[in-house]
């Protein structure tokens, strides 16, 4: 029975890693105020009165990923 117990804990161990692997960050927009046209850069709508504007972008600056030339 507890060689059993450890094979399916292993098992489920395994499952939960490479679901783990699968996730991704939420992406970041840039949102305008309704009301003043302030921007901000959040993952979600801050409240009721914003609309999305531009995006996804991958960082908290809301800045496009840097191309890196190949050598």
């Amino acid at each position: 029975m507890l060689r059993y117990v450890v094979s399916c804990s292993g098992a489920l161990l395994l499952w939960m890693g490479l679901e783990g692997t699968r996730a991704a960050p939420a992406p970041w927009y840039w949102w305008t105020s309704k009301v003043d046209g302030q921007r901000v850069c959040a993952q979600f709508m801050p409240r009721q009165g914003w609309t999305q504007a531009e995006g996804p972008f991958n960082n908290p600056q809301c800045r496009p990923q840097r191309q890196v030339p190949p050598r």
